[in-house]
């Protein structure tokens, strides 16, 4: 039996236990490492019905109580963030640290914006219609999402973008202060895709919380930078 503390991964929107694998393979000496794929993401088939972030954490506390692990180290990023902040909030008896990674916690109103997003969702049909836009169609798709302020919402179809159109909606201001475990966040300077006061603000509102801001990270820090996120992690769960 291993004597190696146990950090479970929940990855982000889009992410794999495949994206996960150059911070897992320099981990590994030091963690016995669990990457949980997500239901739409990798192994694991979407739900048949429209999840949001409750069902997800219902989904993790299944996984931990069957992979039997005793009160693990919790890792969420960007999107497995919000789902792993929710899930500690409703079963800290189940986790001995969190640490959030990125994570997509606030979900702010963006006026225009998200007005503009609705219109895409409810009329991108007839947008891309259009004689000018329908010739480059991929590119115009794009451009208009990453205007919407979404761009994942263009690898989306289905049940997976009615899932994702859920969980964008699904604010975690008041649940932050109900997280009752050890928690460290991290986040990357030149993070374009969540803002680094989001986890200041998180910061503020876990009680035992504290940040570490990682200079010059991007989101995807895992894989861009895999070393120096895991000295991070090591000097908090290890104490290195």
């Amino acid at each position: 039996m291993s004597d190696k503390p146990i950090l479970i991964i929940l990855h982000g929107w889009g992410g794999t236990k495949e994206t996960w694998h150059n911070f897992t393979d320099l981990g590994k000496d030091f963690f016995e490492i669990q990457v949980i794929d997500l239901p739409c993401f990798g192994e694991e088939p979407c739900p048949s019905e429209v999840w949001g972030i409750e069902e997800y954490s219902n989904f993790v506390k299944d996984k931990l109580t069957h992979l039997h692990t005793y009160k693990p180290i919790l890792l969420g990023h960007s999107f497995g963030g919000q789902v792993a902040a929710y899930f500690t909030a409703q079963n800290s008896e189940m986790i001995d640290k969190l640490i959030l990674f990125a994570p997509a916690l606030f979900r702010r109103r963006r006026g225009l914006r998200r007005f503009f997003f609705g219109i895409v969702a409810k009329t991108g049909k007839l947008i891309f219609k259009l004689p000018v836009i329908e010739k480059f169609d991929v590119w115009a798709k794009r451009i208009l999402y990453k205007t919407a302020d979404s761009p994942d919402y263009a690898e989306t179809s289905g049940i997976k973008r009615e899932i994702f159109k859920k969980i964008i909606r699904q604010d975690l201001t008041d649940t932050l202060p109900k997280i009752s475990v050890p928690t460290l966040l991290i986040h990357g300077t030149l993070d374009k895709y969540v803002p680094l006061k989001d986890s200041k603000k998180a910061a503020r509102l876990i009680p035992s919380a504290k940040l570490e801001v990682i200079a010059l990270a991007r989101h995807g820090a895992h894989f861009q930078q895999p070393e120096k996120l895991l000295s991070v992690i090591r000097k908090y769960a290890l104490n290195d």
